[in-house]
């Protein structure tokens, strides 16, 4: 499943465009419509903020190839990103066994909590050019957050048929459904986003899905 549209909001507007385009080197488009957001394109998916609230906080990810997490990590300082140290207490990276998976966390100006992580399920890139943010392979992530994580659940999964992840043991506390391309995070109100150190609150995030050759148009908020 692949996130191709993620939109969500900020009051930061100016100050994630000198962080994504100017500081990391995202490439900027037009924002459909003409608002006063920043509209970005990172690999397969088109990355939007729109004009919101101060208190607007949000998690998502990049995907990355799985060899590529320490080149990602490096970029990431030589552009003056202030990593969050590892909860394990050696270094950046984080290890997800379960998941396969390794990541590197970053707040951005907007008080998110961003994620890069290297899955192996992915296949390495080999010999491939200096890392960058042309390198990163779409939006791996999003969080959202619903009153009733149960019914919303059930209502992907049966209507839209998007999957529960399958290297996740789900709860009606989080839940991940898709596959390594792509994961929609559902959480309840509350819930402290990992590494976050913020509380899930719900803000608006509208979002297209490709799952089994279906375009899947999906909003909360």
């Amino acid at each position: 499943m692949r996130i191709t549209a993620l939109t969500i909001s900020t009051a930061f507007i100016d100050e994630c465009r000198r962080f994504y385009v100017e500081r990391l080197g995202f490439a900027e488009y037009e924002v459909i419509g003409g608002s006063d957001g920043l509209a970005m394109q990172s690999g397969y998916t088109r990355f939007t903020f729109v004009p919101g609230t101060a208190d607007a906080r949000y998690h998502f990810a990049f995907n990355i190839r799985p060899d590529q997490l320490p080149d990602a990590a490096d970029w990431l300082m030589r552009c003056g990103v202030e990593l969050i140290p590892s909860p394990a207490g050696q270094g950046y990276e984080v290890d997800f066994p379960d998941w396969k998976a390794r990541s590197v966390y970053f707040f951005d100006p907007a008080g998110n909590i961003v994620e890069i992580i290297g899955r192996a399920a992915l296949g390495p890139a080999g010999n491939a050019p200096r890392f960058s943010a042309a390198s990163l392979l779409g939006v791996s992530e999003i969080g959202m957050v619903t009153d009733d994580l149960p019914a919303y659940r059930d209502w992907l999964s049966g209507v839209h048929g998007i999957p529960a992840f399958v290297r996740q043991e789900n709860t009606d506390r989080f839940t991940a459904l898709g596959d390594d391309e792509g994961l929609l995070l559902l959480v309840p109100p509350g819930r402290e986003w990992y590494m976050g150190r913020f509380l899930a609150e719900k803000h608006p995030v509208a979002l297209t899905v490709e799952n089994g050759g279906r375009e899947i148009k999906l909003r909360l908020g």
